[in-house]
């Protein structure tokens, strides 16, 4: 790519960018933070509460005519109980704020580098959180550190009654641990967004499980959020060929 002056990628993370080899050729490497905040937490609550009251498994049984079976499987409440987020940025901090209308017994946060935590707020380790939470959901982006970040042994530390939420990078997780958790009915449910790799095999553990609701990341999408995308990511372009240096540059090197 020797005329390539900037890689902008069309969203937030950069996982899947080689930032050393652009930086070695002076190749701009910019993303667009900031947009989808709503939709992704939105999102994040929206798969947890389908998990939590089985909403997905109900509507299969209704459509095959079943009726009346409200208390065929266990369902726990979500208000009241603990919630746990890994990884505390724009979308984390929107998705706490929204669980609070569920008034949770303790907020739990894995994050070492966060600043500022909500009043009130735990700062714990990833081991500890996935003991003492009810409500996981992952927030963090996808670096060598945080790879398999939730794997089997955290699930070991996991109650029955955990749910956990995936709506950043499916490589946070590691799959088959996941699906042998679910499988064993070791953690409640799961809401999974992303996955490692994408899309996803056909074969998939998780697709013969019911106590797992899947979307194909789309938690950032909304016809709002695409524009709002399209105007970002174009203005980064132009402030490269004006002789700028990107906004939201996450490549940098010295002059």
């Amino acid at each position: 790519m020797p005329r390539c002056r900037a890689i902008v990628r069309y969203g937030i993370g950069v996982d899947n960018v080689d930032l050393e080899a652009a930086r070695e050729r002076r190749i701009y490497v910019a993303n667009t933070p900031g947009y989808g905040v709503d939709e992704v937490s939105t999102h994040a609550l929206a798969l947890l509460l389908a998990v939590a009251r089985r909403v997905v498994a109900r509507d299969r049984a209704v459509r095959a005519g079943a009726w009346g079976v409200g208390q065929a499987e266990p369902i726990h409440a979500v208000a009241g109980r603990a919630l746990g987020v890994v990884g505390y940025g724009a979308i984390a901090r929107s998705f706490v704020a929204k669980m609070a209308a569920f008034s949770p017994s303790r907020v739990l946060i894995a994050d070492p580098y966060a600043a500022d935590l909500p009043p009130g707020a735990e700062r714990v380790d990833v081991a500890t959180l996935c003991r003492e939470a009810d409500l996981i959901s992952l927030h963090a982006p996808l670096t060598p550190e945080t790879r398999h970040l939730i794997g089997a042994k955290e699930f070991a530390l996991m109650r029955p009654t955990t749910i956990l939420v995936n709506t950043s990078r499916g490589g946070l997780v590691d799959e088959r641990a996941l699906a042998d958790a679910l499988r064993e009915r070791r953690i409640f449910g799961a809401g999974i967004d992303v996955f490692d790799p994408e899309p996803p095999r056909a074969d998939h553990p998780l697709w013969a499980l019911d106590n797992v609701v899947v979307s194909d990341h789309a938690a950032w999408y909304s016809e709002a959020s695409v524009r709002e995308l399209q105007t970002r990511a174009a203005q980064e372009v132009a402030r490269v060929f004006a002789g700028e240096a990107p906004r939201s540059w996450v490549n940098p090197w010295n002059a």
